[in-house]
C-alpha cells in the first residue's frame, strides 16, 4: 500500500516527522509522500535524520499548495519537486504574506459573519488559538458549534460537516462567509507554473470535495484541458466507489498521471488514519508506478 498525501506538525497535522515514518514502518507501507501545506519544512529535518533508519519503504518529496480557481481556493500537490527551487518560490511569494497575518484576518471576517447571523459566540479576545499554526475557519467552527443554540439557525449540512463550511458556504461569492483571497495566495496557473519550475509535477488534490462544483465532472475536464497539470488524485478518504472508479478511467483515457493519499492530519481529523482513510482506502503502488520507481 502507499499515501501520497500526509500532513505533519510542519501544518496542520500533528505527527512528528519521525513518528509518521514509524506509523508507515508498522503499516508497512511501500511509499508515502508528506505534503504540507504551503512549505517543505519536515524535508529539512532529512539533513540530520536517515529515513531508512525509521522507514524501509520509499519517500517522495511533495507539498500541497493552496490556490485560486476562478475566486476559489482549491489545491494542488506537487511532487518531486527540487526543494531548493520551491523553498526559493514560496519565501518570494509568500514574503509579503505571512500566515498569522492572513489568518487573523480571515478570523474576523468569518467572526463578524457569524454575530451579524446572531450566532452565539464568545467575546472574540477570550477565544484561544494560534494564527501561526492554527486556520481561522477551524477555530471559528469550532466556537460557534461549541454553542448548541445555534443549531437551529444554520443549514444542518453546514451544522454536520466541517468540510461542507469550507469548501460550500465560504466559498459562496454571495454568501455571507465568503473571503475574496485573490491577494493571499497564487493563482492556480501560478501554483502549477512553480512547481513544474521547480521541475516537480502538479497533481489535482481530492478534486470532488469542492462542494461549490455543482457539476464535478465538467470541473475536472476544465482543469485537464486548461491548466498545465499533470494528473488528478484519484483515491482520497472523502471518494465514493464511484467517484474513484471515474477519476481513474479519466486519467487512464487521457493519460494523466494518477496518485491517491488518505488526507492524514493525525488527532486534528479523527477517523481518518494513515493509509486507510475512513477505513475504505487500499492504495496500490501500481498507479504511481508510472511517474515513481518502486
Amino acid at each position: 500500500m502507499i499515501d501520497m498525501h500526509i500532513h505533519t506538525k510542519y501544518s496542520d497535522g500533528t505527527y512528528s516527522v519521525k513518528e509518521l515514518l514509524e506509523k508507515a514502518e508498522e503499516l508497512s507501507l511501500e511509499c508515502i509522500s508528506i505534503t504540507d501545506h504551503d512549505n517543505c519544512k519536515a524535508y529539512n529535518e532529512f539533513e540530520n535524520l536517515k529515513v531508512e533508519d525509521y522507514f524501509s519503504g520509499k519517500l517522495v518529496q511533495g507539498i500541497e499548495l493552496k490556490c485560486l480557481y476562478k475566486g476559489r481556493l482549491i489545491e494542488i500537490l506537487g511532487y518531486n519537486y527540487n526543494k531548493e527551487k520551491m523553498e526559493k518560490w514560496l519565501g518570494e511569494f509568500y514574503k509579503n504574506r505571512q500566515r498569522k497575518d492572513t489568518q487573523k484576518k480571515y478570523f474576523n471576517i468569518l467572526y463578524d459573519a457569524c454575530i451579524k447571523m446572531g450566532l452565539e459566540m464568545a467575546p472574540k479576545e477570550s477565544i484561544i488559538w494560534n494564527p501561526e499554526n492554527d486556520w481561522a475557519s477551524v477555530t471559528v467552527y469550532k466556537e460557534l458549534k461549541s454553542h448548541e443554540e445555534n443549531k437551529e439557525m444554520i443549514p444542518e449540512d453546514f451544522w454536520n460537516d466541517f468540510t461542507t463550511f469550507t469548501k460550500k458556504y465560504c466559498a459562496d461569492m454571495n454568501g455571507p462567509f465568503y473571503i475574496d483571497k485573490s491577494n493571499d495566495y497564487p493563482s492556480l496557473s501560478e501554483a502549477i507554473n512553480a512547481v513544474k519550475k521547480s521541475d516537480g509535477i502538479a497533481i489535482v488534490a481530492h478534486a470532488f470535495i469542492y462542494k461549490w462544483a455543482e457539476d464535478k465532472k465538467s470541473f475536472i475536464k476544465d482543469l485537464h484541458e486548461n491548466y498545465d497539470i499533470d494528473g488528478f488524485e484519484c483515491y482520497h478518504s472523502s471518494f465514493s466507489n464511484e467517484q474513484i472508479d471515474y477519476i481513474v478511467n479519466y486519467c487512464k483515457d487521457n493519460n494523466l498521471l494518477m496518485s491517491g493519499g488518505s488526507d492524514c492530519h493525525g488527532d486534528n481529523k479523527p477517523g481518518i488514519n494513515l493509509a486507510v482513510g475512513k477505513g475504505n482506502l487500499r492504495i496500490d503502488k501500481k498507479i504511481v508506478q508510472t511517474w515513481i520507481n518502486i
